[in-house]
């Protein structure tokens, strides 16, 4: 199956209905995204929460972000949202 789909302002794509339908994805699906070349790929993962943080973390590692990068962030973004 082969849609085009638009990338909004935002950065965000919206799965086509079909799509979504097959791979039964929801609200709550998480879907890991790849690039290889000029293409993307998005594949449905089921990860429990302790397994999601470990790959999280994981990533964080591999781009050398610290623990104090990631609480620092988190700060600033809820100072801008509850501002």
């Amino acid at each position: 199956m082969t849609e085009i789909i638009k990338v909004t302002s935002k950065g965000q794509v919206t799965l086509p209905v079909g799509v979504r339908k097959e791979l039964d994805i929801d609200k709550d699906t998480y879907i890991a995204v790849e690039t290889i070349g000029e293409y993307i790929i998005m594949k449905k993962v089921g990860l429990k929460l302790k397994e999601l943080s470990e790959v999280l973390q994981k990533a964080a590692k591999d781009k050398g972000i610290t623990k104090k990068e990631i609480e620092k962030a988190i700060g600033k973004a809820r100072k801008e949202v509850w501002a």
